[in-house]
């Protein structure tokens, strides 16, 4: 048997490792600053709740990985929180609104693998479920913003509005049985060339004259769009407009507008989103592709419920692979251990006064295989621990250690009962 990995998948060693759970902690901290509760949903789903929303030819669905149990069941592995999100609020009868939630969990994708992008990986959601208004759009991109900073990341957000697009679909002479199909190629346009959009938009019956209107229509700024369409009848557009401007108000008086950048060919690929929709790039560039995104998403809720309410719904996730990819370019080389105690016949000495460095908070590995006291030294330099310290019976009874700082080969005398105050300082 060949030892190897299935393609998409990856082991972490522990100092990669240690940057992920980084990462991981500072998201969850943040989400919980803004108010969003944990929630954990299984991996394993009903193939047919996973498949509910979507026609049986669309893209996600051939990425889903299948399988059945011993009763002969169609399940599936969760490919986002989103659906499983929405299995929740239907289970839970007497949920508050508006709910906040968080999850932070693995998804899997059976799809092309690039950088920062896996078919085993984490998603890191944050949905509001009840409020329908720019006012916690504006705070999920603050929210994105201030997290991408606390990770070290300077990002550009994008974004845009599901009705200005439908709306200017519709403007450009093309029916409205082709606005999906559409808005797919037109979220393509920063990807690919003039000729190759043509081609994709001409692949779905678009006329010469309708790609002509449409490509003119999507180059407007807002102020622009604005202008000319002041007097339209065109509902989408009235809405989409309306919304991105009562947006920008909030993106400017928050001083984040020099980080936003409204974006109208923006669609972010899947047909739930409804309204505001937005994307967040590393503004350095080290990965082309999207580090996180979301929107608003008014009736996947609604209609899987079903029930006569309205479950206005908006949702960001952030992608734990991408954000990965751009830190560990920047890793540096450091100790997972505080200090290394060596112990010489002093073994239940060791362990109390590990136990109360642990105490305090520190990390310590105790040597428990009796290596040689040269060949300790050598692994603790291997392994970058800055301390390390030889306990023999003459340290025990007169109370005073001799630490060595790896880094600068220095020795100093400290009391045993100073030691957590001496790696305190330091």
């Amino acid at each position: 048997m060949k030892l190897m990995n299935l393609k998409g998948t990856f082991d972490f060693l522990p100092k990669e490792q240690v940057l992920r759970n980084e990462i991981i902690n500072k998201l969850r901290t943040n989400f919980e600053k803004y108010g969003y509760l944990p929630l954990e949903t299984p991996i394993l789903n009903y193939y047919d709740l996973l498949a509910y929303k979507y026609t049986s030819d669309a893209e996600i669905l051939n990425e889903v990985y299948k399988l059945k149990d011993q009763g002969d069941r169609n399940l599936g592995l969760r490919y986002d929180l989103t659906v499983p999100f929405c299995k929740v609020i239907g289970l839970t009868k007497d949920l508050r609104l508006p709910f906040r939630r968080y999850e932070i969990g693995k998804v899997f994708r059976n799809g092309p693998v690039k950088l920062g992008r896996s078919r085993e990986f984490y998603q890191c959601d944050v949905d509001v479920l009840g409020i329908d208004n720019r006012f916690i759009e504006a705070e999920q991109i603050l929210m994105a913003i201030n997290i991408y900073k606390d990770l070290g990341i300077d990002v550009v957000v994008k974004y845009n509005n599901r009705k200005l697009m439908t709306g200017l679909i519709l403007e450009s002479g093309i029916s409205n049985d082709k606005i999906e199909s559409v808005i797919g190629v037109i979220d393509k346009l920063e990807k690919i060339t003039h000729e190759e959009l043509v081609i994709e938009l001409k692949k779905i019956n678009i006329s010469s004259k309708e790609i002509e209107n449409l490509l003119a229509n999507f180059e407007y700024n807002l102020d622009e769009y604005q202008d000319k369409f002041k007097n339209t009848n065109n509902t989408y557009l009235q809405e989409g407009i309306n919304e991105l401007i009562e947006l920008n108000s909030y993106l400017e008086n928050l001083e984040i507008i020099s980080s936003c950048k409204f974006t109208p060919t923006l669609a972010r690929g899947l047909s739930i989103y409804t309204g505001v929709v937005f994307e967040f790039y590393d503004k350095e560039k080290r990965i082309s592709s999207a580090i996180g995104g979301g929107g608003r998403y008014n009736k996947i809720i609604t209609d899987f419920m079903n029930n006569g309410s309205l479950y206005p719904a908006i949702g960001l996730s952030f992608g734990l692979e991408p954000i990965y990819a751009i830190l560990k370019q920047e890793i540096k080389e450091q100790s997972l251990i505080d200090i290394y105690l060596v112990p010489l016949d002093t073994n239940i000495e060791c362990l109390k006064l590990a136990t109360t460095l642990r105490e305090n908070g520190f990390k310590v590995l105790i040597e428990m295989n009796k290596k040689k006291v040269g060949k300790c030294f050598e692994y603790a330099e291997h392994e970058n621990i800055k301390y390390i310290s030889i306990i023999g019976s003459n340290e025990i009874e007169s109370g005073l250690l001799r630490i060595k700082n790896m880094e600068t080969k220095e020795e100093r005398e400290v009391k045993i009962k100073d030691l957590a105050e001496f790696l305190q300082k330091d």
